[in-house]
């Protein structure tokens, strides 16, 4: 079964109860994800969204959610009122089977806006990575489909791939992809031609006659994923993987206009990737909800750059700022992007050897400064790229995911991350040191203890605010001594030394010396205490304050 972090289904369900975010019937949701999961094994027989490939899901303003999948060359549309507990009959909108493309970098994609659905794909048509950017729409709420139309206008028998879909405030829906007419041309001309272009269109009447294709940027990466975000109420940004020189794979970035005109074109990343070869990892990209900025995550393995990255972009900067290797280990990848109330959230996907670990960090500060990573779920079998959904314009956001195990997962965020939820502290028992450990698996990490009522603690504290604000990628695990029930008191403390974003612990449980002892049976209860676990955690403790002295000698730096 899919399995959770250390925020616990007890500690869900009663945040669930005591939030307006969430109604009960996610908690039905979530009580029945095992037995919808085990109907999802019967799909020689059955058409759902758990048995099909490659969803994407958006709200309606309604509040109706829809998704889009892919399955027997068809792709599907269902909808749900109970915000995925139930799903209604999947609507077929091809009634002619063909080979839509159904994977992570490249999925069908689903908008809606009042009573009409717009939803794309790519159908491929050979196994020589050439296809056709198509497009569907229904204008009686996805009861019928108008028969699919192809959007690239070349006719071309080349590549059209990897398209994507956007609706801007003003009403114009754009469809942006990579295609391949000028490669094609200039091999027939005898024409050296690397990579490939993008390409967009635009519909100014609800998709009812699209514009004439426009070039983009020649020389694009073949394979990845475009990412776009709005920029004012008619235009928008869009972020892809271009080359630059010869074999150099960074991000470029372009704001593109209804009227078909191209501007701010720049390079948006300098990792410095020497590679001639499909990274399989498209980017991300929000406009900040904060300032004219916009928010980015990519992946890369350059001389200058390695891991997933963050970092805000400005238009009237032309650079990248605030740069931050969000993971850095091998088998990180497929970053997503989402920004609700202010709070940013970045999930993306990661591999222990075992089993892959689906990872959020937040930012309340616009992107300055992070939250250390969290583990939402984990799966020890196949799995699609996370997305994040949300519900209307301020409403709470929803990871969308699928694996092979559960079929899809579609759960309101705060009912899966301490950090989402706003709920600062995990109750700490003798099993959490074991869970703790379980999420640093290989890896080395700190445990601090400290207490409310202890002013060398609070030293202690300002101590590794500081020196966190100079490494913030060490990993330091809070726990509170004190009783949870004081845990407004000890949020207070950590806001006022930037610590609010640190995985932290207070003690559940009234027999105190029970949990001293689960920890260290050798520790008498002084505080601060502080204990160093190496990457086969066996730990060195220390009572007192900790120095920058002996935290370079414990981490080696």
């Amino acid at each position: 079964m899919l399995s959770r972090g250390p925020w616990s289904w007890t500690a869900r369900f009663a945040l669930l109860a005591s939030t307006s975010l969430v109604s009960l019937i996610s908690i039905a949701s979530m009580l029945t994800l095992s037995m919808t999961a085990l109907a999802a094994t019967d799909c020689e027989q059955e058409i759902s969204v758990h048995c099909g490939a490659a969803p994407s899901a958006t709200y309606d303003p309604d509040g109706r959610l829809w998704v889009a999948f892919v399955q027997d060359e068809v792709v599907y549309v269902a909808n749900s009122s109970d915000d995925g507990a139930s799903y209604s009959q999947p609507i077929a909108v091809n009634r002619v089977p063909e080979n839509a493309e159904h994977n992570g970098e490249n999925r069908p994609k689903i908008l809606a806006a009042n009573d009409a659905l717009y939803v794309s794909w790519t159908l491929k048509t050979s196994q020589r990575f050439t296809g056709e950017i198509r497009f569907s729409r229904s204008l009686d709420g996805g009861q019928n489909f108008e028969e699919p139309r192809t959007i690239n206008d070349d006719k071309l028998f080349a590549g059209h791939r990897f398209e994507s879909l956007f609706l801007t405030e003003s009403g114009h829906l754009y469809l942006t992809w990579i295609d391949k007419r000028d490669l094609t041309a200039s091999i027939e001309k005898g024409e050296d031609y690397a990579g490939a272009a993008i390409y967009y269109t635009v519909s100014s009447d609800g998709g009812a006659t699209f514009a004439p294709n426009v070039r983009v940027a020649d020389h694009s990466c073949e394979c990845c994923r475009i990412a776009v975000a709005p920029e004012g109420e008619a235009n928008i940004a869009i972020l892809w993987r271009q080359i630059f020189g010869t074999t150099t794979r960074d991000h470029a970035i372009a704001v593109l206009s209804p009227d078909g005109d191209v501007s701010a074109y720049d390079r948006a990343s300098y990792d410095e990737w020497q590679i001639d070869a499909c990274p399989h990892h498209g980017p991300t990209m929000i406009a900040s909800e904060d300032s004219d900025a916009y928010h980015m995550s990519w992946f890369s393995n350059g001389d200058a750059h390695s891991g997933i990255y963050y970092a805000r972009y400005s238009m009237s900067e032309h650079e990248p700022q605030n740069v931050f290797q969000v993971d850095g280990n091998a088998g990180a990848g497929h970053p997503f992007l989402a920004e609700s109330n202010g709070v940013l959230h970045l999930v993306w996907k990661a591999f222990d050897g075992e089993k892959t670990l689906l990872q959020l960090i937040t930012s309340h500060d616009d992107g300055a400064s992070w939250s250390e990573a969290e583990t939402l779920l984990t799966t020890d079998q196949g799995s699609d790229h996370p997305l994040l959904v949300t519900k209307g314009e301020k409403g709470p956001l929803f990871l969308s995911w699928h694996t092979q195990e559960e079929g899809y997962v579609f759960e309101p965020l705060a009912a899966l991350s301490r950090v989402a939820s706003g709920e600062l502290f995990v109750p700490f028992t003798r099993e959490s040191l074991a869970a703790i450990k379980a999420e640093y698996i290989g890896s080395e990490f700190l445990l601090g203890l400290w207490s409310i009522d202890c002013p060398p603690c609070l030293v202690e504290l300002s101590l590794m605010a500081k020196v966190l604000e100079e490494r913030p990628n060490v990993p330091y695990v809070l726990v509170s001594t004190d009783s949870i029930e004081l845990k407004e008191t000890a949020a207070e403390y950590l806001e006022d030394f930037g610590l609010a974003g640190r995985a932290s612990y207070m003690f559940a449980d009234s027999f105190a010396e029970r949990l001293r002892f689960s920890i260290d049976p050798n520790w008498y209860g002084e505080l601060p205490r502080s204990y160093f676990f190496d990457e086969s955690h066996e730990f060195k403790a220390h009572s007192g304050i900790v120095s920058e002295e002996l935290l370079a000698e414990w981490f080696g730096w």
